[in-house]
């Protein structure tokens, strides 16, 4: 399924279009745009600066929105729209958590939550991105067996739009730790 402003490939259950926000017709046929009729790009909201002198291209891991209607879905850098609902994205920083494996491989998820909103889950040796507005913002991870978290707090700007941490088990899976790391000791998928 194809946008029929902008041509964007869509997922099935798309309601509109992740990038340029049109409403998605089922039953209408792809237009092509020619050239009497071009069509002009959506208007880009402020992207992250590109980050200078990381050692592999990130891009590659999905990132995870929440919309101002509460949707939470996986994405790409391009999504401009909620697919659900149409709302426009407040995009601004990333902070990317690789989920380490555990010392008995349990490849139980852990539950993420940034300002104590839930972000969804995070499986065992799993990474994923956190598109959030430039800003101040508390990470908290939990599991099954435990809500206990050193929950770090880190500020985003566009001077330093990104950070990387890794969260594992600490004292037998009684507790979680999220460490702040630097982008060359992450995984790249």
């Amino acid at each position: 399924m194809f946008c029929t402003k902008c041509g964007t490939a869509l997922s099935d259950g798309a309601n509109f279009c992740v990038t340029c926000g049109a409403p998605v017709t089922k039953a209408a046929p792809v237009q092509t745009p020619t050239p009497a009729q071009p069509v002009a790009p959506a208007p880009m909201p402020p992207q992250p600066a590109p980050a200078q002198g990381l050692p592999f291209d990130f891009s590659r891991i999905a990132v995870r929105y929440r919309c101002p209607n509460g949707h939470v879905f996986d994405g790409n850098d391009q999504q401009q729209v909620c697919p659900q609902c149409g709302a426009p994205l407040q995009k601004g920083g990333l902070i990317q958590v690789y989920r380490m494996g555990n010392f008995a491989g349990a490849a139980v998820g852990m539950g993420v939550y940034v300002d104590d909103l839930p972000f969804g889950h995070l499986g065992n040796k799993q990474s994923i991105r956190i598109s959030v507005p430039f800003g101040t913002h508390k990470l908290h991870m939990t599991h099954t067996t435990t809500r206990a978290c050193n929950d770090p707090v880190y500020t985003l700007s566009p001077q330093y739009p990104y950070v990387f941490c890794k969260a594992h088990f600490a004292k037998a899976g009684f507790k979680i730790n999220i460490d702040t790391v630097t982008p060359d000791t992450m995984p790249n998928a």
